[in-house]
């Protein structure tokens, strides 16, 4: 039994276009059918045939000098008679057009019709847009009965009209093919959202739909992806338990090392063992999305106060820019997070640090973070944000770190929808954008 996703990519891109063939040739048809109609009716044939017939009769039963008279009288609308000795009527009813099939049918109506010439024709009607039927009918004496039908039928349609109707045929077949490939493509599109949401360890929903190729597909990565975030989950897992199993050594060895007599051994093992719990913060920073927190109203401002009055406590010299309040829909953990995070950066390298909030759209804020140290160049500045990768410019005041800080606020920011661009500082050092969207209520 046929069904629908039994058809493969190739069948429907065919069908899709068979479609539109048949589109185009049924338009151009109905097109053709507008712009040439029939003639005449076999009736209002057949009725002008038997008029001519009997006129022919009528003629040449009058002498010459009341024929002319007798046309008038046996006349009727819409078709007027005459008699002419001679006629310059041009005959186009013997080609191979719409007048050489009305002639054939006149004279299946009235056989006696084609014993003899019977000329055919088209001129303008007095009505503007429509044409008139001339013809002249041969007698047995080599004279003629002329015949006018007015009006006989509508004139050809105006050539922009035609050209313009036949743009819009082409525009509509287009429009149907587009929308039908898109909904081809569809599950195309979903697969690839999936795709990225999964690469960004969210989980993508995949719906098993479309041609039997994209169907065999989506089976598939459905089931990578439930492998991969199964995975992904267990090491985190596993990395944070780990991260919090040595909290409790390192706390130990902080002890022991403050009982140590010799003064310059002690502060090293201390600067060694700030330095692990350091990595720590930082590793479990970077594998935290920011996913895990409902978005909620907050004041923006009140945070971003808060984080620099923090800094400013633990002797770093920051200053805050920006408004009193910024009320936002925001993940405010994570945005605590890359702050810290960009500000212990900062506090390795520079001696100054500046933090800007403003709010240029209704669609997103911004925090930027400016500082007075050696900076990044241009040609490193994407090597700086992958994770665990260190610089070490020259330049700055401390060396050391985990390599995440950059490389966590890009992440989380990411996941968050916002983007995290680096630059020059008015400062002289760098400027770490945070582009934060405005988030929903959850």
């Amino acid at each position: 039994m046929w069904r629908p996703g039994s058809i493969g990519m190739v069948g429907r891109i065919v069908l899709v276009l068979v479609v539109a063939v048949l589109l185009e040739l049924l338009g151009n048809i109905a097109l053709h059918r507008w712009q040439d109609p029939e003639l005449v009716s076999a009736e209002q044939t057949r009725r002008i045939a038997a008029k001519l017939a009997v006129a022919e009769r009528v003629a040449l039963a009058s002498p010459p000098g009341e024929r002319g008279q007798a046309m008038a009288e046996l006349a009727s609308a819409p078709m007027t008679l005459n008699w002419v000795s001679r006629t310059v009527i041009t005959n186009f009813g013997a080609s191979p057009t719409r007048l050489g099939k009305l002639r054939a049918d006149m004279v299946g109506a009235e056989p006696s019709l084609g014993e003899r010439e019977l000329r055919l024709t088209l001129m303008p009607s007095a009505v503007k847009g429509q044409r008139d039927l001339l013809g002249a009918r041969q007698l047995a004496d080599g004279s003629f009965v002329t015949f006018r039908v007015s009006p006989y039928l509508d004139a050809p349609p105006h050539p922009g009209a035609v050209v313009a109707l036949h743009l819009v045929l082409v525009t509509a077949v287009l429009v149907t093919a587009v929308l039908v490939v898109r909904a081809l493509v569809r599950p195309l599109r979903n697969l690839a959202e999936a795709a990225d949401a999964t690469g960004q360890g969210r989980v993508g929903s995949i719906e098993v739909e479309g041609p039997a190729e994209v169907r065999r597909v989506a089976t598939a990565f459905s089931a990578m992806q439930a492998r991969l975030l199964k995975t992904m989950e267990d090491h985190t897992q596993s990395l944070v338990t780990v991260s919090h199993d040595l909290r409790t050594p390192i706390q130990r060895m902080r002890l022991r090392a403050s009982l140590i007599d010799d003064r310059e051994i002690r502060e090293t093992m201390a600067a060694d063992l700030e330095e692990m719990e350091y990595f720590i913060d930082s590793t479990l920073a970077y594998f935290r999305s920011g996913e895990e927190e409902a978005a909620r109203l907050v004041d923006m401002a009140a945070i971003a106060m808060t984080v620099v009055d923090m800094a400013d406590d633990l002797g770093a010299n920051i200053q805050y820019h920006g408004p009193d309040v910024l009320e936002v829909w925001t993940r405010p953990l994570a945005i605590k997070r890359m702050l810290g995070n960009l500000i212990d950066n900062a506090r390795r390298h520079a001696d100054r640090i500046e933090i800007t909030l403003s709010d240029p759209s209704p669609d997103y804020f911004m925090i930027e973070v400016d500082d007075d140290g050696p900076g990044i160049p241009a040609d490193r500045r994407d090597e700086a944000v992958l994770p665990f990768k260190r610089l070490d410019l020259e330049g700055g005041k401390r060396r050391g770190g985990a390599g995440l800080g950059l490389a966590s606020a890009k992440r989380t920011l990411e996941a968050m929808g916002g983007k995290l661009s680096l630059g020059s500082s008015m400062l002289g050092g760098l400027k770490a954008a945070l582009v934060l969207p405005r988030l929903e209520a959850e």
